[in-house]
C-alpha cells in the first residue's frame, strides 16, 4: 500500500512538473512575439503590409490578360511563351527598401490577415513591435495545432512524450517565435499530411501535400513518399479521388488570384525561390563549405565563410553547382524511394516508422546537396522527429540529431536575432576556434544524414509501434 501512494505521489509531481513545463515554453513564446527577429521579419511585414493595404490580386504582377497579350507578342505558341518567359515582378516600396513577392500564395494569404488584423489596433500599419507580434502569431496558433496533433499521434503518455519533444524544443522556440519564422505553418500542415498517409488516407494526405507546398516550397520533400504509398495502391478511384482532392486545396488558396483574372502571375510566385542566385545562403551544407574553400583559394588561410553567388562559384571552379545539386538531389531521392518501399513490402510494424523517416531523410537530404537552402530548410525534421518516439529504436538520437543541428544552424546564422544579437558577436564566435565554425557544422552535417541513413537501412521494422489515429501497425492502405 505504501508503494502504491509513493508511484501515485511520483506520477502526481511527474504532471506537475509537465505543466509547469508546458506553462514556461507557452510564456517563453508569448513574451518572444514582438521581437524583431531576422530581416526576414521585415520582408514579411513588407509583404503583409501591401497585401492589407492594397489587396492580393495584382502582389505578384500583371494581370493573366497583359501576361497572354506579351507571350503573343513575342511570336511562337502562347503556351510555350507563358512557360518560358520572364513574368515582371510588382515592386514596392515599404520603409526604406523595395521588394517584390517570391513565396507561394498560401504563405501570402496568411501575411495578409496578419496585417488586417494588425490594422484594426493600429491603423497605417507602423512598423514597430506590434507588428512583430502579429506576423509571429500564426506561427504560434500553428506550433499548438503542431503539439495537439503529435499528443494525439499515440494513446496513453506517449503521445504526451511526443508533445513536450516538440513543445519544449529549444531549436523550435528559436526559430518561432524568437527568430521569426513561419516553419510551424507549413510544418503543422506537413505533420498532418504524414499522419494521413500513416493512416492510409490518401486522399487527405494529398490535399494536405498541395496546401502545405503553397504555403512553403519545402512541401514538395513530402511528394516522394506520397507517390510510393500511391503507387501501392492499384485502384484508379483511389488516384482520382486523391487528385481531385489537391485540385480543390489549390484552387481554394489560388482563388484570390484566378477569382480576378491574375493566376499566371501567382503560379509564377510559387517558382520564383527555384531562381536564387546564391549559393547555399546561410545552409551549412556542402555547397556552404565549397564556397568556404572558393575564399579560402582567394589567399586567406582561415577565412569566415560567406555567401557566395552561383555564377562567381562557378567561374572559380567550372562547375554548375545546379546540375550537380539536381543529380545529387535526384539519386537520393531514388534511394528514399527504394528504401521506403522495401520496408512497406517487409510489413510488420514498419509502416510506423518508415513513412516519418523517408520524409526526414528527404528532407536532409535536400538540406546537404541543395543550391538553395536557407538556414531554417531543416525544420520539418523536427517536427517530425517525435512521431518515432516509442516506433523506432533509434527515435531519440534522430530527434537530438535533427534538433542540434537546426540549433546550430539557425543560432550561427542569426543568433537571438536583431537587437539581441549582434553579428560582431557571431563573427567572434564562429571564428574561435580557428576553423570557421559554421564549416564544422556543415561537415557535422553530411555525417549526420550518413548516420540516419545507416540507422534507417539497418532497422526491420520489428520494433514496437504505436498506431497512428485511423490506423493500426502496416494495415493496408485504405480509400479514406
Amino acid at each position: 500500500m505504501q508503494a502504491e501512494h509513493v508511484g501515485i505521489r511520483r506520477q502526481a509531481r511527474r504532471r506537475r512538473g509537465a505543466v509547469a513545463a508546458l506553462a514556461a515554453a507557452f510564456l517563453v513564446r508569448i513574451w518572444a512575439l514582438p521581437l524583431w527577429g531576422t530581416f526576414d521579419n521585415e520582408v514579411q511585414k513588407a509583404w503583409s503590409a501591401r497585401a492589407a493595404t492594397a489587396g492580393l490580386a495584382d502582389i505578384y504582377g500583371p494581370s493573366d490578360r497583359e501576361l497572354v497579350a506579351r507571350a503573343r507578342a513575342r511570336g511562337g505558341g502562347v503556351i510555350g511563351q507563358l512557360t518560358t518567359m520572364p513574368y515582371p515582378k510588382t515592386q514596392f516600396e515599404w520603409g526604406t527598401a523595395r521588394y517584390f513577392v517570391d513565396y507561394p500564395p498560401g504563405s501570402v494569404l496568411v501575411l495578409w490577415a496578419a496585417g488586417e488584423g494588425y490594422a484594426w489596433f493600429a491603423p497605417g500599419l507602423p512598423n514597430r513591435r506590434g507588428f512583430n507580434a502579429a506576423i509571429n502569431v500564426a506561427p504560434l496558433l500553428a506550433s499548438l495545432a503542431i503539439a495537439a496533433l503529435l499528443f494525439a499521434s499515440a494513446p496513453g503518455p506517449l503521445g504526451g512524450v511526443r508533445a513536450l519533444a516538440f513543445w519544449l524544443n529549444p531549436a523550435v522556440i528559436l526559430a518561432a517565435p524568437v527568430l521569426g519564422y513561419q516553419d510551424t505553418i507549413f510544418g503543422a500542415l506537413a505533420l498532418a499530411a504524414v499522419l494521413a498517409m500513416m493512416g492510409g488516407r490518401l486522399p487527405a494526405a494529398t490535399l494536405l501535400v498541395v496546401l502545405s507546398g503553397l504555403v512553403k516550397p519545402q512541401g514538395a520533400l513530402l511528394l516522394p513518399t506520397l507517390a510510393v504509398l500511391l503507387a501501392r495502391e492499384a485502384r484508379p478511384a483511389l488516384w482520382l479521388k486523391a487528385a481531385l482532392g489537391g485540385i480543390a486545396a489549390a484552387a481554394a488558396v489560388l482563388a484570390p488570384w484566378w477569382t480576378q483574372g491574375y493566376l499566371l502571375s501567382a503560379l509564377d510566385g510559387c517558382r520564383r525561390p527555384l531562381g536564387q542566385g546564391t549559393l547555399a545562403p546561410l545552409g551549412f551544407n556542402v555547397w556552404w563549405i565549397a564556397g568556404w574553400i572558393m575564399r579560402r583559394d582567394a589567399g586567406e588561410p582561415w577565412p569566415l565563410a560567406e555567401i557566395v553567388t552561383i555564377d562567381a562559384f562557378h567561374a572559380w571552379s567550372g562547375i554548375d553547382p545546379r546540375s550537380v545539386s539536381r543529380v545529387l538531389l535526384a539519386a537520393a531521392t531514388l534511394a528514399v524511394v527504394a528504401f521506403l518501399a522495401s520496408r512497406l513490402r517487409a510489413g510488420g510494424g514498419a509502416r510506423t516508422w518508415a513513412i516519418p523517416v523517408s520524409v526526414i531523410l528527404q528532407v536532409h537530404a535536400y538540406a546537404l546537396v541543395g543550391t538553395s537552402v536557407h538556414e531554417n530548410h531543416t525544420f520539418l525534421a523536427v517536427v517530425l522527429a517525435p512521431l518515432l518516439l516509442g516506433a523506432w529504436p533509434r527515435s531519440r538520437a534522430l530527434l537530438a540529431g535533427t534538433s542540434g543541428f537546426l540549433f546550430a544552424n539557425l543560432f550561427l546564422a542569426a543568433g537571438f536575432g536583431r537587437r539581441i544579437t549582434s553579428q560582431r558577436f557571431l563573427r567572434a564566435l564562429r571564428s574561435a576556434p580557428g576553423l570557421d565554425l559554421t564549416v564544422a557544422v556543415a561537415a557535422a552535417h553530411a555525417v549526420l544524414v550518413a548516420l540516419m541513413a545507416a540507422w534507417a537501412i539497418g532497422s526491420d521494422g520489428r520494433a514496437p509501434a504505436a498506431a497512428p489515429p485511423g490506423g493500426a501497425g502496416d494495415a493496408r492502405i485504405r480509400t479514406g
